[in-house]
């Protein structure tokens, strides 16, 4: 039976590398994404791409998802209108509009519990001042606002990971595309702040110049559609090469080039990881197809025999001895007869058809065949 708990702790554990300072949400919308729905049962997202993972919004049939990447199993997925996420309060700050609020601080994660353990693994991308989001409720409205945890829905540009069989291409995905986009912009126009009356709000200042703003543009780069790990990488280096040792901007730069370099290096090894199964799975039909092929009633067998050729046997390295039709020049498979009906040893150098259990088990060096019965089909050669 799997075990969903270790599962989840080993995948946390890699994932502990990728703990990066991403890029602020709504710049990590990728141009290139493709538009599928959910099915007939609906999809769930979670926070990452495992069945243990934490549920982070589950949508109806036919919801339109912009996919940002598939790998196997798991898509990368975004709904329209966002995912439901907790904050701590300390780095939101009220509007004056209703249930909107702003962000205060850089790299601020986003977590599908309201809870720092790790059962409780942030979503990829991260909030950056000046960010908006909506709240939905909070976790103890006994505490202060700031030290509280606060529900929200989060902008555009945060993904999530659901099950691939759970979605559909589009049907029409330039329709699919002007629903999920024209959804957006009504949530983002409705966040949109006004220079009077409701929604009013002091513009948050971000650093945008200097070693600050080179952090923070730096981390964006980690996580756009793709990441640009090799331009943040320099940046990073850049930094750490100037700032002085042991300073803030030193410590931040040095966390930044570790974490580009561990998220490179991981996406990587999925990608390897992810060519070698779908490799795998390749071999593997080519081997049924083959055994099919050699069962199949539409070779020159037609259907009489499984297998035929000329009986040869052979001493293994540990001395065993194993027979083996021969036929065109090639082995044509290997012989056994478990129910010890015959004597191979009477065929050998005779040309024979025989019927039986075929198997192929990956990695053998032919195909075997359990005889089940025998017919000769030439003469005894000189020996």
């Amino acid at each position: 039976m799997r075990n969903d708990t270790m599962s989840f702790t080993r995948w946390t554990a890699c994932a502990a590398l990728l703990a990066t300072l991403a890029a602020s949400p709504a710049q990590a919308q990728n141009e290139q994404s493709k538009y599928f729905v959910a099915g007939e049962a609906g999809v769930t997202v979670r926070n990452v791409r495992d069945d243990a993972g934490i549920p982070v919004g589950k949508f109806g049939p036919g919801t339109v998802l912009a996919v940002h990447e598939t790998m196997g199993e798991w898509t990368q997925v975004e709904p329209a209108g966002g995912l439901t996420c907790w904050v701590f309060g300390a780095y939101l700050k009220e509007t004056g509009a209703t249930g909107r609020y702003t962000v205060t601080g850089n790299g601020v994660n986003m977590r599908p519990m309201a809870s720092t353990g790790s059962e409780s693994f942030p979503m990829m991308q991260k909030l950056y001042v000046g960010d908006m989001v909506r709240m939905v409720s909070r976790n103890d409205p006994s505490l202060p606002f700031e030290k509280d945890w606060v529900q929200i829905r989060t902008p555009e540009g945060v993904h999530g990971w659901a099950r691939t069989s759970s979605l559909t291409p589009a049907a029409d995905p330039a329709q699919a595309e002007s629903t999920w986009t024209g959804a957006w912009a009504e949530i983002n126009e409705s966040m949109a702040v006004t220079e009077e009356g409701e929604g009013a709000v002091e513009e948050p200042t971000e650093p945008e110049t200097g070693t600050e703003g080179e952090l923070v543009r730096a981390r964006r780069m980690m996580n756009e559609s793709p990441p640009r790990y090799e331009e943040a990488k320099a940046i990073f280096t850049a930094l750490l090469q100037e700032a002085p040792k042991g300073s803030p901007i030193a410590v931040a730069a040095k966390n930044g080039l570790i974490q580009a370099e561990a998220y490179a290096s991981i996406e990587e090894l999925q990608r390897k990881l992810e060519k070698e199964r779908v490799d795998r799975e390749q071999r593997e039909r080519e081997r049924i197809a083959e055994l099919e092929r050699r069962n199949s009633k539409d070779t020159p067998l037609r259907g009489r025999y499984d297998a035929r050729g000329w009986v040869e046997s052979r001493v293994g390295p540990d001395g065993t001895e194993s027979w083996y039709l021969r036929f065109g020049g090639k082995d044509s498979c290997r012989i056994e007869c478990s129910s010890g009906r015959y004597d191979l040893s009477m065929y050998e150098g005779y040309e024979i058809g025989v019927a039986g259990r075929m198997t192929n088990e990956a990695g053998a060096a032919q195909v075997a065949c359990d005889l089940r019965s025998i017919e000769v089909l030439s003469g005894r050669t000189e020996r």
